[in-house]
């Protein structure tokens, strides 16, 4: 019953890409970026492969996913890369986060309800150095550190900074620059520092200057490299593939006019094949008369408009395409692979559009020590309990189907 449509998520790579980046990093400590449900790949079993791995704490950029991690079983520290709402505060000390204090405000509020209900709350804090987004202003953020240092119930974990250019090596080091100018102020007042991060993805790979006590990396951890950074010694894994299948074959005659808008005229004798992924899928809309896909070994070219649900392909030269037949839109198939980064620099793209971009209704297989060990159910539909909240003056009770016997039983 289920869609031939899937992503397999590799675990195994997962571990590998966090072993590899603990070696080139000379063992410092992982922030792993987990935010986006793991950019694509599901938060909680990535958060899960990565801790095991070694991963030592765990970044989000909002509370919601900080408590997700919390729900599937992460003891680990969870960071909040971005400010929260002040409203979040409660749940923040609830499920034992670290905030992330871009104000002194913040701070204040934080300090206040931790003395409140007699907690610690535990923060980093993040300054701006070039980003433009959030953080401590960097000309007043020595100041301000000092007087969040002497908060009542605040225990600073952490400080860090984002780089704004990642392929940029002079512009970001401008940036680490004018933090380690923060930090020697800060020590040159007597303080004892917390915890130094700034290092992301592409600074973890070609920045060792920025990798102070902790990085930061998110795609590489999934075995994408950022745009415009080579990996360098580091042996990078991908750990997402998209499959399909052919669910419908048929032959056309030259001049057949294919898809939404008629944009693709076969020029010969054509047979067509229907793949169920569309654009709500991930599989995104620019790929229309662009796109390729793995059928039976061999790149097939993508024809007409990316529907919603369905694409087009042009399998006439692909022997033995037939309904049934594998697909691989994201990976390897025989002895070719088409990769998410080469997709992304076809499109001006970047790889995490994409890998974020895989909708709900793809199932996730996880494999591990090359076994299948889980699966997700489509994700799209709301649940009959919600809508029996949303509707819960309807005479019409919404309740989930029956359980049948065997088919066809009433």
């Amino acid at each position: 019953m289920a869609r031939p449509t899937y992503a397999k998520i590799d675990l195994d790579a997962v571990i590998h890409n966090i072993g590899e980046v603990k070696r080139h990093t000379g063992g410092r400590k992982i922030c792993a970026a987990v935010k986006a449900d793991g950019y694509g790949h599901g938060a909680g079993a990535v958060a899960h492969a990565m801790s095991a791995a070694g991963a030592d704490m765990f970044g989000v950029a909002m509370t919601e996913e900080a408590v997700q991690l919390r729900r599937a079983g992460i003891t680990k520290p969870v960071i909040l890369l971005t400010t929260a709402p002040i409203e979040d505060i409660e749940t923040i000390l609830e499920f034992d986060l670290h905030a992330c204090i871009t104000d002194f405000d913040f701070a204040k509020e934080l300090s206040s309800e931790a003395v409140r209900t007699g907690m610690t709350a535990q923060a980093h804090i993040n300054i701006d150095t070039g980003m433009g987004r959030v953080g401590l202003p960097a000309k007043s953020a020595a100041a301000l550190i000092k007087k969040m240092l002497k908060l009542p119930g605040l225990k600073i974990e952490g400080i860090f900074t984002h780089f704004a250019c990642s392929d940029d090596h002079e512009t970001s080091a401008r940036q680490l620059l004018t933090f380690k100018d923060i930090i020697v102020r800060l020590k040159s007042a007597g303080l004892t520092l917390p915890l130094l991060h700034a290092a992301n993805s592409a600074a973890t790979l070609q920045m060792p200057e920025s990798h102070l006590q902790c990085v930061r990396p998110g795609l590489i951890l999934y075995g994408l490299c950022p745009p415009g950074v080579k990996p360098g010694n580091i042996n990078l894994r991908p750990a997402l593939s998209l499959h399909s299948k052919i669910i419908f074959c048929k032959k056309v005659p030259a001049g057949a006019k294919l898809g939404y808008g008629h944009t693709f005229t076969t020029r010969r004798s054509s047979l067509i094949a229907t793949i169920p992924l569309g654009y709500h899928d991930g599989y995104i809309r620019q790929y229309s008369n662009t796109g390729e896909m793995l059928v039976n070994g061999c790149r097939a070219p993508v024809v007409g408009r990316v529907c919603m649900d369905q694409t087009l392909v042009d399998v006439t030269d692909v022997p033995d395409a037939a309904s049934g037949s594998e697909v691989v839109i994201y990976g390897q198939q025989g002895n070719d692979r088409i990769t998410v980064e080469e997709m992304a620099r076809r499109m001006d793209r970047i790889p995490y559009e994409l890998t974020c971009s895989v909708g709900s209704r793809v199932r996730r297989q996880y494999i591990l020590k090359g076994i299948l060990v889980g699966e997700t159910p489509v994700g799209s539909l709301i649940p009959p309990d919600v809508l029996n909240n949303i509707f819960s003056g309807s005479t019409a009770k919404i309740t989930r189907p029956r359980k049948l016997s065997k088919l066809g039983a009433a």
